[in-house]
């Protein structure tokens, strides 16, 4: 979990320092978001399904590993409660 918010919180850095730049270099707020929105435009059906089953494939290792660990103290605890 923590990868995640750690990757989200990157990524969303980052987007707002490219916006924030093109805003400083006088670009317009319309063309500043067309700019950040552009490489997902010209993506073509393979690509996106290639980015959703990435994007799939961290958010479940994610959730498995939490369930792994949760399930881990929870053994625990009825361990030491024998």
């Amino acid at each position: 979990m923590k990868i995640l918010m750690v990757t989200g919180l990157l990524a969303v850095s980052l987007i707002f320092l490219i916006i924030a730049l093109d805003l400083l270099m006088g670009t317009s707020l319309s063309e500043v978001f067309q700019k950040a929105t552009n490489p997902f435009r010209v993506m073509e059906p393979g690509e996106y399904i290639v980015v959703i089953l990435f994007t799939l494939s961290v958010v479940i290792r994610s959730y498995f590993s939490v369930l792994k660990k949760k399930n881990a103290s929870a053994s625990v605890e009825e361990d030491s409660d024998h």
